[in-house]
């Protein structure tokens, strides 16, 4: 009798939370998603059938919310917004960032060092000074200095291709991860890796190994759950990975001392400030200071990879399926390497028109960074959603921004779901919302490293382009799909490409 009361009781408690719980989006009158009990409304992350980018996309599609300027949603039992509508996203990312400085993802210091003090993840006032520090390195002065490093490396993906012969077909995103990792191994670390002519060297493997072994739990956890990142021990550098990184960058950055040569680039940087921190008589954990130096060099890579093989194969995908857009960008790579006598220069580059608008428009459908977040944390005024709803945001609240599907919204992109760089034509390109397209974030907190980014991706399809036609196959999948286990978007699938050998010089 004892028993059953008790479990009579704790069932009565339950159901009393749960109804308390999960109608706090229904008392305010906001929108919201249906949830579950305990699980909330990450049903489908649970189960590991979608990533938490594409999850966030769900949320701010779901049925009904069309018209939505915000849409309520419960992590677990945690109140929690989707922002919908571009003004809120402005007054967020922009206007109000005081207000939503901090991201609500998290890794514990105590389990990965790296991970939580990189730019990305670091709280305020380490991502304030890392990034005052870091500025610097990313200008267009400095991107130009870079320039002539990626064209050797292009030159490389160019001879590497055209010993496959005249007419091949091929996976392309390993070869795009070859160039990626040479690309960023030499902006940022100043050092030759050969990928292309040693595919398994300790660089390109660590690289990829720590990239494939990272558990989907863990971004569920960091992105969703990120106060009980400590206790799962979730990581973004595995601690094999992190001591390569750090005796990688030792190592570099010892050789360039030694040397005295400067080359203006991360590893320049990062030198500078090491030696300002150890000198200085004002902070007060050094060690702390240092490492927190040390990881933006760390994240470069990572992110840096990730992203820009993504963005190559993507396009070269889409360039693949629809031969005229193909057939427009080859003539205006021809046009420049006519102009340069074979050369390309990063001003010729950076002139290239229809180029940039292939980029972007791989970059609206596949965005680089493909959800944000952010925490409230009011330092003046707690903010309101006046005049869209009589509510005010309490602290400790997580915001999200689904980038994947506001450049998929046709209230802002008329046909979606087409493929069609005219969107970004000097005479249509005015008329895009600028808080509708967000592939690098927006705002102080937007990826600092995102021109490179688009720069390593530019050179890599020119020279993917400069002497091969490419078209879809009877390989190639027919539609994309996103791997689960990934935070960023990328392909499950490997993407097969038919080249067919067609010189512009």
């Amino acid at each position: 009798m004892t028993l059953e009361y008790l479990l009579l009781t704790a069932i009565g408690l339950f159901i009393v939370w749960c109804r308390r719980t999960y109608t706090f989006w229904k008392r305010y009158g906001i929108p919201y998603v249906k949830p579950l009990p305990i699980i909330g409304t990450l049903k489908d992350v649970f189960k590991m059938e979608k990533n938490v980018a594409l999850h966030i996309a769900d949320m701010y599609n779901y049925p009904g919310m069309e018209k939505e300027p915000v849409v309520g949603i419960y992590v677990l039992h945690q109140p929690a917004l989707v922002i919908r509508e571009p003004l809120l996203i402005k007054s967020i990312l922009i206007k109000e960032f005081y207000n939503f400085h901090d991201r609500y993802c998290r890794i514990d210091e105590s389990v990965d060092r790296f991970g939580s003090l990189n730019l990305f993840f670091a709280k305020y006032d380490i991502w304030r000074d890392m990034r005052k520090k870091l500025a610097p390195t990313f200008t267009n002065g400095k991107l130009k200095l870079m320039f002539p490093l990626l064209t050797e490396i292009g030159v490389e993906l160019e001879k590497y291709l055209l010993e496959k012969g005249d007419q091949f077909t091929t996976e392309i995103k390993n070869i795009c991860g070859l160039f990626t990792t040479d690309a960023i191994a030499s902006t940022g670390y100043g050092i030759q890796v050969g990928s292309f002519k040693n595919p398994y060297s300790e660089f390109a493997a660590q690289n990829y190994n720590n990239h494939q072994s990272i558990p989907a739990h863990d971004h569920f956890v960091m992105f969703l759950l990120p106060k009980l990142s400590k206790y799962i021990r979730a990581q973004m550098f595995r601690k094999k990975y992190d001591h390569f990184l750090r005796s990688c960058l030792k190592h570099v950055m010892e050789e360039r001392i030694k040397s005295g040569q400067e080359r203006n680039d991360l590893i320049d940087t990062l030198i500078r400030l090491v030696k300002e921190a150890e000198e200085s008589k004002e902070i007060v954990d050094k060690d702390l200071y240092i490492d927190a130096i040390l990881a933006q060099g760390a994240v470069f890579i990572v992110a840096g990879y990730e992203t820009s093989l993504s963005a190559i194969a993507f396009t070269l995908y889409q360039l693949g399926k629809y031969p005229e857009l193909q057939k427009r960008l080859r003539n205006e790579i021809k046009g420049v390497l006519v102009a340069g006598k074979g050369e390309v220069t990063y001003d010729a580059l950076k002139a290239m028109e229809y180029l940039d608008m292939v980029m972007r428009e791989s970059l609206r459908l596949f965005p680089a960074v493909a959800f944000l977040e952010r925490k409230h944390n009011a330092r003046d005024q707690e903010f309101s959603l006046k005049p869209y709803h009589d509510f005010t945001i309490p602290n400790g609240m997580p915001i999200f921004i689904s980038n994947y599907a506001i450049h998929r919204d046709p209230l802002y992109w008329p046909n979606p779901e087409v493929f069609d760089p005219e969107r970004f034509s000097p005479q249509n390109k005015e008329g895009i919302s600028p808080y509708a397209y967000l592939p690098f974030g927006l705002g102080p907190r937007s990826c600092m490293g995102g021109r490179l980014g688009l720069l390593i991706s530019k050179v890599g399809v020119l020279y993917f382009l400069k002497n091969y036609e490419i078209h879809h196959c009877p390989e190639t999948i027919k539609k994309m799909s996103f791997n689960p286990n990934m935070l960023t978007l990328e392909c499950k699938d490997d993407i097969h490409i038919e080249f067919i050998k067609d010189p512009l010089w």
